[in-house]
């Protein structure tokens, strides 16, 4: 009898620990690149701070370098966090990045010779979770591009024609 106890407050025990859902630590955010704010703070000529009446951007602090003729410009919010960063060389953009008010990147595009999406292409959600993932062709959407929810499970796959028009939604 004894025994029979002991075997059965092991297996509760045993139970309850298998129902147990240990938590994930959320993925962490992708945030501004600081170090690299620092690096053109450091090598521009001019700075100077323009204010904004717009809720989203309230300020904008430019830093110019003639040496390499970029424009660097820094988006910031109410609060002070970076909500955009612009980097344009020659008159062209090279670089653009926006951020949620959490500080996470809403996404990750590379920029053709014109300053439009071109190649691998990233959305996250405020989370970190990544969204959306596919290819830009000069501007537009183009070929597969692969949406998954909240949780980072795929969701769809959505393809794109050569001008950027969704021509297929579907579950792989």
């Amino acid at each position: 009898m004894k025994n029979g106890v002991c075997i059965m407050i092991g297996v509760a025990v045993w139970v309850t620990a298998c129902r147990q859902q240990i938590p994930i630590d959320p993925k962490p955010l992708v945030t501004v690149d600081l170090s690299m704010l620092d690096s053109i703070r450091r090598q521009s000529d001019t700075m100077y701070v323009k204010p904004y009446k717009r809720t989203d951007f309230v300020t904008a602090t430019y830093f110019i370098s003639k040496k390499d003729s970029s424009v660097t410009q820094v988006m910031k919010d109410s609060t002070g966090k970076i909500r955009q960063v612009i980097i344009e060389r020659k008159k062209r953009r090279i670089y653009v990045a926006e951020f949620y008010p959490n500080g996470q990147l809403v996404c990750k595009n590379q920029l053709d010779d014109y300053g439009q999406n071109h190649g691998e292409g990233k959305e996250f959600y405020p989370s970190g979770v990544l969204k959306r993932a596919g290819v830009y062709k000069h501007g537009f959407h183009w070929g597969k591009w692969k949406n998954y929810n909240e949780e980072g499970k795929y969701s769809l796959t959505e393809e794109y024609n050569e001008e950027g028009q969704a021509v297929k939604r579907y579950k792989e």
